[in-house]
C-alpha cells in the first residue's frame, strides 16, 4: 500500500453542491481513502493508494462530471 495526499486546483465549482458531486465522484473510485473539496478556494485534497489508483484516473473522473482538476505543484 502506498498512500500518498495530493492537492488539486479545481475549476467550474460555483456553490456545494458541486463540491459534493466531486467529492462523491472522487469517493467512489476503488484506492480513494478520503476527499475533501472546497468550492470556494476550488481546493480538492485527495488520500488515496498509488497502487490502486492513478492521480490520473481522479482528475479524469472530475473532468467526466463537468469540471476541470490540476495538480497543485
Amino acid at each position: 500500500m502506498s498512500e500518498v495526499k495530493a492537492l488539486l486546483k479545481t475549476s467550474g465549482l460555483h456553490c456545494r453542491s458541486c463540491s459534493m458531486l466531486v467529492d462523491m465522484t472522487v469517493g467512489e473510485l476503488e484506492g480513494v481513502a478520503e476527499v475533501r473539496t472546497d468550492h470556494a478556494t476550488g481546493d480538492t485534497e485527495v488520500r488515496y493508494d498509488t497502487d490502486v489508483v492513478s492521480l490520473d484516473r481522479i482528475i479524469e473522473s472530475i473532468r467526466e462530471v463537468g469540471y476541470d482538476a490540476e495538480p497543485v505543484a
